[in-house]
């Protein structure tokens, strides 16, 4: 029972087709934090998940939720739900599941076992922004970037991302 949140997430990305659950867990288990001004809108956007699993679950909800702020799982997912919405009507239009394997393989996530080793490497360059300048090793890696987006917030980073790869 004490994972339920954790699998209330878990069918929102759809995980269980080929792709390893312990790296879930590993990002669930991991404190989102912002170094760059607005990007602690993302972790909200990440807890605001949590309202919707007490709306859907009722309030002994509660005590499946996580008694900290919001897990790098949480922020994923919410993110892919953002970029659901900016993806809305157009020809590449995505679902939050689809979004957050691809902000997965832009991490480097996928393509071969589980690691805990190498998974918090590639997590710590992401959260401490030690990826390169171009975003490669982040999550919305670009061939054009204007600027360093280790310093641009993670909105703008996903806007010049989709402008760039998904042309309208």
């Amino acid at each position: 029972m004490r994972n339920k949140y954790f699998n209330f997430l878990c069918g929102i990305i759809e995980p269980f087709k080929g792709e390893d659950p312990p790296l879930l867990r590993h990002l669930h288990d991991i404190t989102f934090y912002s170094l760059v001004p607005n990007d602690d809108n993302r972790g909200i956007d990440g807890e605001k998940l949590r309202e919707i699993f007490i709306d859907q679950e009722g309030p002994q909800a509660l005590s499946f939720l996580p008694d900290r702020p919001c897990t790098l799982l949480e922020m994923l997912i919410g993110l892919s739900i953002r970029l659901e919405f900016e993806s809305a009507n157009s020809y590449w239009e995505k679902r939050p599941n689809e979004w957050f394997w691809i902000l997965i393989d832009n991490l480097g996530l996928t393509g071969g076992r589980y690691s805990y080793d190498q998974d918090d490497y590639i997590c710590d360059v992401l959260l401490r922004r030690e990826y390169k300048s171009n975003g490669d090793g982040g999550l919305f890696p670009l061939k054009y970037p204007k600027e360093d987006q280790r310093k641009v917030e993670i909105w703008y980073q996903m806007s010049a991302y989709i402008l760039e790869k998904y042309p309208i």
